[in-house]
């Protein structure tokens, strides 16, 4: 006789357990019925991947603990990427979209195509805003560790998901959305209220104070700076802080070389801010002080006692 129950189950048999197992991705063409994610194991795993940065690879008292910012840095820009990765993977299948509603003639056949790439779409976007949830924490935690906000090098620092202080919006993005109806969403709504100043500064008090009464005057103001440090990186995290949209000029170093500082003067003039608050600089502070004044811009020059 024959013992059946130490036969060999079937390849079939053998996929089948291991897809009630450990799940199985849909096909190509079928709809993805999984969850999206587990929320909150994965900001608890989130959470103690900060930690053993913070706690484990970068411990105080050691030459890595000088590392910690560029590694947390990098490690919110990690997850920064995967929200743009999937920001233009939808993107991709936007226009798509557009044609097979345009096509649409009844049929089962064009309807279920619709239907699979809308869901596909639906699950990207879905992805995309539980990385951007997990990006906000992570730049939350980086700002409680270094004191500073985090930003990308390059580009906006927005939030749909709504869980940032606040936006930081790329200049060239601003003037975008300003023509094109269809990103108005990105646009903060607002009064722009510039600010401008040196690398050193001696009363950063001074700088939160001043913005305060700014903000008094206008209950929906939109800060403007250069992105810099000193003046600007305060008047950041004051704006982060205060719950107030950014829109953020930075030099084009690549595209004006030594010019940059000026060109970005220009281009931040350029979005016509109701008023200019100047701290003392250098000269190319100087220049976007004389150019605001040419251009009728009024200008709050401070000089913290």
């Amino acid at each position: 006789m024959i013992d059946t129950t130490t036969a060999t189950a079937s390849a079939t048999a053998t996929v089948c357990e291991s897809m009630a197992l450990y799940g199985t991705a849909p096909e190509r063409g079928e709809l993805d019925s999984r969850v999206v994610w587990d929320e909150d194991d994965a900001i608890d795993a989130l959470s103690e991947a900060i930690r053993v940065i913070v706690d484990g690879v970068t411990v105080d008292g050691t030459q890595m603990a000088d590392e910690r910012e560029p590694l947390m840095w990098g490690f919110v820009n990690m997850l920064h990427s995967q929200v743009a990765r999937l920001d233009r993977a939808v993107d991709r299948i936007t226009p798509e979209m557009r044609d097979l509603e345009t096509a649409q003639d009844g049929s089962e056949v064009k309807a279920w195509e619709l239907q699979t790439l809308t869901d596909r779409a639906q699950n990207l976007g879905d992805r995309r805003d539980a990385f951007e949830k997990m990006r906000d924490i992570a730049a939350d935690a980086y700002r409680a560790e270094t004191g500073d906000t985090w930003r990308p090098r390059h580009g906006s620092h927005t939030s749909r998901t709504g869980t940032l202080t606040s936006a930081a919006i790329d200049a060239r993005d601003f003037r975008r959305a300003r023509k094109d109806r269809e990103t108005q969403a990105h646009l903060p709504d607002g009064t722009l209220v510039a600010i401008t100043g040196g690398k050193t500064v001696s009363d950063a008090d001074a700088v939160w104070s001043t913005l305060d009464r700014a903000r008094e005057k206008y209950g929906d103001m939109v800060l403007v700076h250069g992105g810099g440090p000193g003046v600007e990186k305060i008047a950041a995290s004051w704006a982060e802080a205060r719950g107030v949209n950014q829109v953020v000029c930075r030099p084009d170093w690549s595209a004006h070389g030594k010019a940059a500082p000026f060109r970005r003067n220009d281009e931040l003039l350029n979005l016509l801010p109701k008023g200019v608050i100047a701290f003392p600089g250098s000269g190319i502070t100087g220049n976007l002080v004389d150019k605001a004044k040419r251009l009728g811009i009024p200008v709050m020059v401070v000089m913290p006692s």
